[in-house]
């Protein structure tokens, strides 16, 4: 049987899938990386974000990306470079993300019997994360 990438363009959507009880749903802060120019081999786009990922019951990969800071990036880091402080501080900004869904998502595990781990990746092969939102996220809510 083939195995699929189901991957979400929203967190909500993700969560609205049907979990089984014990499932376990994996939550990470991960950069994805690529080459921008073959003329210019060290710049590189890169990405810092959430990765929320899980097996469903049938054995397929259950994917959401939240993608929190892109930046073009030059190999080498000099003091006080503002590309690579904002790299550095996207970090921080998608630890603070992750800890969010977290706390969102063992919520809604109460209800539904997974479990939510900070910890493993669900490796998706060569398969490009696509880019979702998440519409209720506690900080966007707050702010209206």
């Amino acid at each position: 049987m083939t195995k699929h990438v189901i991957q979400f363009g929203q967190l909500e959507e993700f969560m609205a899938e049907l979990f089984v009880p014990d499932q376990v749903v994996r939550v990470v802060v991960l950069e994805i990386s690529e080459g921008v120019s073959a003329q210019i081999p060290d710049l590189r786009q890169v990405s810092v974000g959430v990765h929320v990922r899980t097996i469903n019951s049938d054995g397929h990969i259950l994917a959401c990306y939240l993608p929190e800071v892109t930046v073009q990036l030059y190999n080498g880091r000099r003091e006080g470079d503002p590309t690579w402080q904002k790299y550095d501080a996207a970090w921080e900004q998608a630890a603070a993300l992750k800890d969010r869904v977290i706390t969102t998502l063992q919520a809604v595990a109460a209800e539904k019997g997974f479990c939510v781990r900070a910890a493993g990746v669900i490796d998706l092969g060569e398969i490009r994360p696509l880019r979702a939102t998440w519409q209720s996220d506690p900080t966007l809510t707050a702010q209206t």
